[in-house]
């Protein structure tokens, strides 16, 4: 969740119109005041949700696989540790050059995946972060707030009246919702094929 924490930073901060006159003089030009709570957004956000599970299964796979290379290792030390009384020493180093290397690709290993696993995460949250962020900013011109904060980083107190967490949330399920069932009505439509449209024409 950390990482979520972070690209919900980009959100924490959403500003309408001038702030530099103060409190005061916003509210004299009915100042309108909103917060959002973008971890709890993100945690139900069923896209993020996904993406979430996408990124667990890669995490899963490249721990399985590093555990793997460490399993080699422990079998091949072990194995020095019985037998190097009884090795000749070219054989001992040889066999200590093999675990050398089974280490170097282990490290090898975590270091591409750890690589492949952030530059995932950024493809398939950045783009969350954005719609979120253009949600805010619609909520925020459509209905005339002069800000919206993050709820977690700038408030210690909140009346319920002025979160739009759950809202926000459902936006995004609802859009996310209608986005699949036409993706999915789309799929079922089978294509127009050249000989239907030479059919058309003669008829």
């Amino acid at each position: 969740m950390t990482r979520i924490l972070k690209l919900s930073l980009g959100l924490s901060v959403i500003l309408f119109g001038s702030f530099s006159l103060g409190f005061g003089a916003a509210a004299e030009n009915s100042f309108k005041l909103g917060v959002v709570d973008t971890q709890r957004v993100f945690e139900n956000f069923t896209k993020a949700q996904e993406a979430n599970e996408i990124l667990k299964t890669a995490q899963d796979r490249l721990t399985n696989q590093l555990k793997g290379i460490q399993q080699e290792i422990d079998t091949m030390e072990e194995r020095l540790t019985k037998q190097k009384l009884f090795l000749d020493t070219p054989e001992t180093e040889t066999l200590q050059t093999d675990i050398r290397l089974k280490r170097q690709e282990l490290q090898r290993e975590l270091e591409i995946g750890q690589e492949s696993l952030l530059a995932k995460r950024e493809e398939l949250l950045a783009p969350l972060t954005q719609e979120i962020e253009e949600l805010l900013q619609q909520i925020g011109e459509s209905e005339g707030y002069s800000l919206i904060l993050e709820k977690r980083l700038v408030t210690l107190y909140v009346d319920a009246k002025y979160d739009l967490t759950e809202r926000v949330v459902k936006l995004l399920n609802d859009s996310y919702e209608t986005e699949k069932v036409k993706d999915a009505q789309q799929s079922a439509t089978p294509p127009e094929t050249a000989t239907g449209k030479e059919g058309e024409k003669n008829n």
